[in-house]
C-alpha cells in the first residue's frame, strides 16, 4: 500500500499553534513554502521581523510536495527563454538565478542545513533524435551567453538512458534539495513568528491604518502583507487571476540499484527524476496525459497519471523496486510562463505578491523573495526581471 503524502512531508514534525488571538505587526506573510519563508529570512537579515500564516504547516503546499530540483533559469529552456522574451532579459533571469542559488546555498550553509542539497548537476534527456536537436540549440544558447552546460552524447548517459538517438545536456550548477528539510530549518532560522494551522479567511484588505488580514482565530493588522501562495495566489489576490492552479502527480520507490547520477529532466521536462543517496527514485511527469483535469486545486492523485508514472520507472528506468509514496501537488501556472512579484495593483504599495513559477519555483521564488523584501524594506530595488502584478 503506498502513503499518500510526499516523500517529503512523511516525516516526524511537530507543527506550531496557530493564531488565537488579534495582533499587530510591521510584515505579515501569508504562505510558509519558499517564497514565503524566504521573504520572512530576508527581512529578519534587515532587522524587520515578519509574522508568517499559513493555512496547513511549514513547507506543506507545492514546496513540500515538488520534484526536490534546484535548478537555475525560468521554466521553459534556456533557448526558449531568448525566444520569448529577448536575449537580454532571459540572460538577467538566468544569471539571477544563478545568483540566487549561490546564495541559497550559502544561507544553508550558515544555518547547518547544507546538507539537504545535492549538487550533483541535472541531466537534461533528448529523448528522440528530434528532441536531441533541441537540446543542442539549448547548449548553444547557454555557451553564446556565458553559461555552462556540457553535451554528453548517447555513449556517455547513464546505462539506464541510454538509447539510440538521445543526448543530454548536463549542467552542472544545478542539482537537488530535499525542500522540506531545508525550508523547516530556514524557517526557524529566520526567527519569524509563525502561526500554522491558520487559513486566511480572504483577500488581504488595504485601509488607510494598514492592511487587515482576517483568520478564524483572529484578526492581523499589519503595515505591510506579502502574499507568497503560487498556486493559490488567485484565491487572495484577484488581480492574479492569470495563475491558474495545476495538479504535478509524483511518485516515490524504495531504495533501488544504482540507476541516475544526477537529477533528470526528460521529454523538454515533462517527466523529471532524481535518485536519492539512500537509492529511493522519486519521479514526476506525465500532466500533459492528465489533460483538462491537471486544472485543479485538489491535491487528490491522477489514476492514469499514476500508472503511467509506474510504468515509466518499470521501463524507461529500470526501476523494480515497490512503490511507496504516491502524492500530487499543486503549482501555479501563468501563460506566457513568467513569474510575477511586487506590488499589488490599488493597495498604494503595502500588499505585495510573488508567485506563478510554473512548476519551478525554488530558485525562482528565492529571487522574487529578495525583489519584494528590498520593496518592503524601502530600498528601491532596480526592476525586476520578472513581470508584474
Amino acid at each position: 500500500m503506498s502513503a499518500t503524502v510526499s516523500l517529503w512531508l512523511d516525516q516526524p514534525y511537530e507543527a506550531g499553534p496557530p493564531l488565537s488571538e488579534d495582533l499587530g505587526c510591521e510584515v505579515c506573510v501569508i504562505g510558509a513554502g519558499i517564497g514565503g519563508i524566504a521573504v520572512a529570512w530576508l527581512l529578519a537579515q534587515r532587522g524587520i521581523e515578519a509574522v508568517v500564516l499559513d493555512a496547513r504547516d511549514v513547507a506543506s503546499g507545492a514546496s513540500g510536495r515538488s520534484g526536490g530540483f534546484f535548478i537555475a533559469g525560468a521554466a521553459p529552456m534556456y533557448d526558449d527563454m531568448r525566444r520569448r522574451w529577448g536575449r537580454e532579459r532571459a540572460a538577467a533571469i538566468y544569471a539571477g538565478t544563478l545568483e540566487a542559488q549561490l546564495e541559497m546555498l550559502a544561507v544553508a550553509e550558515a544555518i547547518g542545513a547544507r546538507e539537504h542539497f545535492r549538487m550533483d548537476g541535472m541531466l537534461r534527456l533528448g529523448v528522440d533524435a528530434a528532441e536531441a536537436e533541441e537540446v543542442r540549440a539549448h547548449h548553444a544558447a547557454l555557451r553564446e551567453d556565458g553559461f555552462s552546460g556540457e553535451l554528453i552524447e548517447e555513449d556517455g548517459l547513464p546505462a539506464a538512458l541510454r538509447r539510440p538517438g538521445r543526448l543530454g545536456l548536463l549542467t552542472p550548477h544545478d542539482g537537488g534539495v530535499h525542500p522540506v528539510r531545508w525550508i523547516r530549518a530556514l524557517a526557524v532560522a529566520s526567527g519569524a513568528r509563525i502561526f500554522e494551522g491558520t487559513r486566511v479567511s480572504g483577500p488581504p484588505a488595504a485601509r488607510v491604518d494598514g492592511v487587515r488580514i482576517e483568520t478564524e482565530g483572529g484578526t492581523v493588522h499589519a503595515r505591510t502583507v506579502v502574499v507568497a501562495m503560487d498556486g493559490g495566489l488567485a484565491g487572495l489576490v484577484p488581480a492574479a487571476h492569470w495563475v491558474r492552479p495545476k495538479r504535478l502527480n509524483m511518485v516515490a520507490t524504495a531504495s533501488a540499484d544504482p540507476v541516475l547520477p544526477h537529477p533528470v529532466y526528460a521529454r523538454r521536462g515533462y517527466e523529471y527524476a532524481q535518485q536519492l543517496p539512500d537509492g529511493r527514485v522519486t519521479l514526476g511527469g506525465f500532466s500533459d496525459l492528465d489533460g483538462e483535469a491537471s486544472w485543479t486545486d485538489v491535491e487528490s492523485v491522477s489514476a492514469p497519471v499514476q500508472a503511467r508514472l509506474a510504468e515509466y520507472l518499470r521501463e524507461d528506468l529500470g526501476v523494480r523496486s515497490r512503490v511507496t509514496h504516491r502524492w500530487a501537488g499543486i503549482v501555479g501556472y501563468a501563460e506566457d510562463p513568467l513569474p510575477r512579484c511586487g506590488p499589488v495593483p490599488g493597495s498604494d504599495g503595502r500588499i505585495l505578491a510573488l508567485g506563478g513559477y510554473n512548476g519551478t519555483g525554488h530558485v525562482q521564488a528565492w529571487v522574487a523573495a529578495r525583489h519584494v523584501a528590498a520593496i518592503v524594506a524601502g530600498e528601491h530595488p532596480s526592476e525586476s526581471p520578472y513581470a508584474t502584478l
